[in-house]
């Protein structure tokens, strides 16, 4: 068992963490009264090779791993979450392509949008008003017509979608069959693809989310990613293995709360010492900085298992589930000991609090990934020998 990092690595999480100290951390606070897409930050990403790591070589791409992303995710999540996710949104938006697409169809579509001079962003369409959590109930339709499909609906909560050229879509082929029904079509952002009303968020203000209309929108066959009926397992793959990088921003948060917590514990003086030496104050630093520390490693694991082709499930919902209320719990806890100064707008930590609790909600809120997690706990459990017989209910239980 080996938790260095390689040399490639090394310099990359390196890279990450130079580039959020200089161009996401000095200017998160002023970027986010924009309220709007950060594009010249992200520009300055896209230069810095920080951005479509996932996308193979073939088709343009570095062909990184996903543990590679997670460097970058927690490097940019320490400086702003809402930034980080507008970088690493590709990540989400090209994964069902990766996963289900020809090589050739990542030639055709997704390579032209990442090989240019500036960043171009795709959208991953799932989520609509009536359909969250239950990818069943989608009901954004796309109807075959000769060589072409139709595709008319809305979806909501879409990440990057006004910035988009090209559109991630689960929509129903079969509406009858529910999940089983699902397709996933690439859609190219055309006079047919509108969008709707734009979301104003109480965090992660660098960042967009908006509906997306799709109105009779024609594209060719080849557009489908994999067979018809196909898009809830591509869905749920993709965010098994996507799930990681929302953790690894949301370790990035929690690591930031730590170190403004701890910084102005150093600082601030009450009873002629410093309050970080009050066991109050320095048993919640202790706390904070487990939480940060087992959120990374459980982040890691997951993406690594990812990378060795091993079913990642539960663990990336760990991950998620994890992080995400390690950001969360952090945050508060950081205000807490800044006290006033935690509750102001000038100062990082009332920001953290905002931008964590779109974490726990997001791509799979946490109770969700609960489920996830639980219902793989109780399959594995069915056939565990644990060498305990009991009986329940005055029934023979079978042996476990």
């Amino acid at each position: 068992m080996d938790f260095s990092l390689s040399e490639k690595e090394q310099k990359l999480w390196e890279r990450a963490k130079a580039f959020t100290h200089e161009h996401i951390t000095p200017r998160a606070h002023e970027l986010e009264k924009r309220n709007e897409f950060p594009k010249e930050v992200v520009q300055k990403a896209f230069e810095a090779g920080l951005m479509n790591l996932h996308i193979p070589t073939e088709a343009g791409g570095p062909g990184l791993s996903l543990l590679s992303e997670t460097f970058v995710s927690e490097a940019t999540g320490y400086g702003c979450a809402g930034i980080a996710t507008s970088i690493m949104c590709n990540n989400l938006a090209f994964a069902p392509l990766v996963i289900g697409a020809t090589i050739e169809q990542l030639k055709t579509y997704v390579e032209p949008l990442i090989t240019g001079k500036e960043p171009k962003f795709g959208a991953f369409c799932l989520t609509e008003r009536g359909a969250g959590s239950d990818a069943g109930a989608v009901a954004t339709r796309a109807e075959r017509d000769g060589d072409e499909y139709v595709v008319n609906g809305v979806k909501c909560y879409i990440t990057n979608a006004p910035q988009a050229s090209l559109y991630t879509v689960f929509a129903s082929t079969q509406p009858e069959l529910k999940t089983k029904g699902l397709s996933c079509f690439m859609v190219p952002k055309s006079k047919a693809t509108k969008i709707g009303h734009i979301e104003n968020k109480m965090g992660q203000k660098n960042s967009v989310q908006s509906e997306v209309i799709f109105e009779d929108a024609r594209i060719p066959k080849d557009c489908l990613v994999g067979k018809e009926g196909d898009g809830f397992k591509i869905a749920m793959t993709t965010l098994d293995k996507t799930r990681a990088g929302i953790a690894a921003i949301a370790t990035g948060v929690a690591q930031r709360a730590v170190d403004e917590a701890a910084k102005f514990a150093n600082i601030r003086h009450q009873f002629d010492q410093p309050i970080g030496r009050f066991q109050g104050i320095s048993f919640m630093l202790a706390d904070m900085g487990a939480r940060a520390a087992a959120a990374r490693q459980l982040t890691r694991y997951a993406a690594w298992m990812a990378d060795q082709g091993m079913r990642n499930s539960k663990d990336s919902a760990y991950a998620k589930f994890f992080a995400a209320d390690a950001a969360m719990q952090n945050a508060m806890d950081a205000v807490q000991i800044m006290g006033g100064y935690g509750y102001i707008t000038e100062y990082p930590a009332e920001k953290l609090m905002r931008d964590a609790k779109l974490l726990q909600i997001y791509e799979g809120t946490n109770q969700i990934q609960r489920v996830v997690a639980g219902s793989a706990i109780l399959k594995e459990s069915a056939n565990l020998d644990t060498g305990f017989h009991v009986k329940y209910d005055g029934r023979d239980a079978p042996v476990m």
